[in-house]
């Protein structure tokens, strides 16, 4: 049986693989049963040397969910489940939102049209307005930013 990785050798191995918040490496750690100060002595060097920098992995994380069409809610789940703390969430979102120039109903409406023609297949008006906001909550948008996106979408067509 090959030796036991050190927590240092593990958590570069981790890290090389793909990024991941203070929070996911931590548990990791924790269930191949490292100790917790190794693991502490770990997180804090690779911390100093920005291998791990939780603002900067969660403003990736939302960059991508927005991208692929999420929004303010998903993004919020996503990092939730990552580890990030709310403080530093909602830092991200915040400065996310100023800089993009891109609003939340933008990008619901934006959404809508890529699948505007799935929803006009459907004939009852009521039933595609029901999927169309099932739609956007899966998304992650709020009920407010839903319903407004979905009456623009009808105004304009």
């Amino acid at each position: 049986m090959p030796p036991k990785k050190s927590a240092m050798e593990y958590a570069v191995l981790l890290l090389g693989r793909r990024a991941c918040s203070t929070a996911e490496l931590r548990k990791k750690m924790l269930a191949k049963e490292y100790p917790e100060q190794e693991i502490a002595r770990v997180i804090a060097d690779f911390t100093a040397r920005g291998f791990l920098n939780d603002p900067l992995y969660a403003e990736n994380l939302a960059e991508s969910v927005y991208l692929r069409g999420g929004g303010r809610k998903k993004a919020i789940r996503k990092l939730r489940l990552k580890g990030i703390d709310r403080e530093t969430i909602q830092e991200t979102l915040s400065e996310r939102e100023e800089n993009a120039g891109k609003s939340e109903l933008e990008a619901a409406l934006a959404a809508l049209a890529r699948k505007k023609s799935a929803f006009e297949r459907e004939p009852d008006l009521r039933k595609r307005r029901e999927k169309a906001l099932r739609f956007l909550a899966g998304r992650g948008f709020s009920a407010a930013v839903a319903y407004d996106a979905l009456k623009q979408c009808l105004e304009e067509g």
